[in-house]
């Protein structure tokens, strides 16, 4: 597949790689019913979060977003999600115990089927509620559509243990960057090189940045135009890996 809707190779002869500013479920419309095989998702969980930090790991001072957006539980862009997801593919979708079920309940409306929780284990627990138990957890919903083929070679558990205290990829200016380690085995379960790897809310650009290094092309939106540019800055930083061409950023504006 080299182009997907309008989505599709640049003038200098790049793959479908974009990473594009704009609401996402109108940039979805133009996508084609089930051509997308996996999506990974991180919206806003829903549970009104503001991030604290004011530094990077090397102690520098960091450009602090804790309004990345009001952080409401806002479903509506699964219904694209849903449409554009390939018969046989894959979603995965970031969110948290408190609203798990709600997003659980939303994806199935949707017309996908929840398979599995995966729990990733974070190894250490910030501030919080000094009171009660540091929570160093957060979930991972899996769903399908169809009959999904899984791509690994030996059968995993579904907790997942990975520190994100210091990112190895580099700390972005974005209140919840994930790292790519966790999105890696998304996309290595769950894909093949070369299919398409949808992320409809980008942030700092961690999907983008891990389906670039695993041979995956991407598309990617979100709605704030200043972290379209923190991901794209991420990916033109980045070494080009020998199995794929240097992408074109590309922006395509919603009025």
């Amino acid at each position: 597949m080299s182009t997907l809707g309008p989505y599709r190779p640049g003038p200098s002869g790049t793959d479908l790689n974009g990473i594009y500013h704009g609401d996402c479920r109108w940039l979805a419309r133009a996508i084609p019913d089930e051509s997308v095989p996996l999506i990974v998702a991180d919206p806003p969980y829903g549970i009104g979060y503001a991030s604290s930090w004011t530094t990077r790991r090397d102690g520098s001072p960091r450009r602090n977003m804790p309004d990345f957006g009001a952080d409401e539980f806002d479903p509506s862009w699964l219904t694209e999600a849903a449409r554009v997801l390939a018969d046989g593919g894959a979603m995965y979708l970031f969110t948290r115990w408190d609203v798990l079920h709600l997003w659980k309940q939303a994806i199935e409306e949707a017309g996908l089927k929840v398979v599995q929780r995966i729990v990733w284990d974070k190894l250490h627990f910030k501030m919080g509620d000094l009171r009660y138990y540091g929570s160093q957890t957060e979930d991972i919903l899996f769903a399908v559509k169809g009959e999904h083929k899984m791509r690994w070679a030996k059968r995993s558990g579904n907790v997942w243990c990975h520190s994100a205290a210091w990112l190895p990829e580099g700390q972005y200016d974005h209140p919840t960057q994930k790292p790519e380690s966790i999105i890696a085995r998304m996309i290595e379960n769950s894909s093949d090189p070369g299919d398409v790897v949808l992320d409809f809310h980008c942030g700092s650009g961690s999907t983008a940045a891990t389906a670039y290094k695993l041979g995956r092309r991407w598309l990617t939106f979100d709605i704030r135009h200043d972290f379209c540019v923190m991901a794209r800055r991420r990916i033109a930083s980045m070494t080009p890996p020998l199995i794929v061409p240097q992408p074109e950023q590309l922006t395509l504006e919603v009025a």
